[in-house]
């Protein structure tokens, strides 16, 4: 019995080649997987238009919990109308 398992498991460690070369789309999926999860996984290069005293500012603000609030953007897609949902203020226990 431990022959056998013992031959079958150098058979099977004959199939792998270790000098065939990978496919040349090795990893592929990897880096699709993240360009997918990021916003934009490569960004263009440019100039940074900041200096160390706005964000030497910018951390201070962070520490002390004295962040500016965010701009509330007047007109949103969302914003309009309701559509849907809810509805159901009848059954109050009532038993109706």
């Amino acid at each position: 019995m431990k022959r056998t398992v013992l031959l079958a498991l150098f058979g099977l460690a004959a199939c792998a080649d270790p000098h065939e070369t990978l496919s040349p789309d090795f990893g592929n999926a990897v880096q699709t997987n993240i360009d997918a999860q990021v916003v934009n996984p490569r960004p263009a290069p440019g100039v940074v238009n900041t200096n160390g005293q706005r964000i030497e500012n910018a951390i201070h603000r962070y520490t002390t919990n004295t962040v500016y609030p965010p701009k509330s953007e007047t007109a949103t897609p969302l914003s309009g109308s309701s559509t849907g949902g809810g509805g159901g203020g009848a059954t109050s226990g009532t038993g109706q």
